[in-house]
């Protein structure tokens, strides 16, 4: 896998695919090569906290930020006006900034899918275009994974993202289901788009010590 830049944001096909994976995954990698690396969680919703679950995936060796945490689990639209609050994107910019002056490398991990509403009228596409970030897939490695990874490289294109490729999580690699061996491929095909690894099942308690030597 090789990614040519130093801030990404990665974002997934749906909740739930592996994003904090990928994103704990890339930033130890990093780590491991003596960067200074930091991971921003801008938004967080459920009574399960990502930014606890990054801290534990890597060891607590890489700082997690947030700007905005709510406890109902939906999109931060939704989580938001739950509670009678507003989300001010001006401020999860702001905040992404800084840590860019201070890490050499910054990971964004975007909430759900790119489509996703932060507020009434911007969507977690409208925040990697605003960060102008360039921004990897991450996409399930089960029946369907086609579709929802077709459909949210489309919508990047649309919203003009610098897309660096998808990425297939917790893939098992001895599978002998073919669509599942195959999904990648097609999707490569149909969308031009390179996977950039088919990350196998990990231990999450144990992602920390998982050598990168693969990479």
């Amino acid at each position: 896998m090789k990614l040519n830049a130093k801030h990404i944001f990665i974002t997934g096909t749906d909740t739930c695919v592996g994003k904090s994976i990928f994103s704990a995954f890339l930033a130890l990698y990093w780590h491991d090569q003596g960067k200074k690396v930091a991971i921003s969680k801008p938004v967080q919703t459920g009574a399960e906290k990502d930014t606890d679950f990054l801290s534990m995936l890597t060891g607590n060796k890489i700082p997690v930020f947030n700007s905005y945490s709510f406890n109902l689990p939906a999109a931060p639209l939704v989580a938001a006006k739950h509670e009678n609050r507003e989300i001010d994107i001006e401020k999860i910019i702001l905040n992404i900034r800084k840590l860019e002056q201070e890490f050499e490398y910054v990971i964004v991990e975007g909430i759900g899918g790119i489509a996703v509403p932060i507020t009434d009228n911007y969507l977690v596409a409208d925040l990697i275009k605003d960060l102008n970030y360039p921004v990897v897939i991450v996409a399930r490695p089960s029946l369907g994974t086609i579709n929802h990874t077709n459909l949210t490289i489309e919508f990047a294109k649309q919203k003009e993202l610098d897309i660096l490729g998808f990425v297939i999580s917790g893939f098992d690699e001895s599978t002998n289901d073919p669509v599942i061996k195959t999904a990648s491929e097609v999707i490569s095909q149909v969308t031009s788009i390179n996977c950039l690894m088919k990350l196998k099942q990990i231990d999450k308690s144990n992602l920390a010590s998982v050598k990168f030597a693969h990479l």
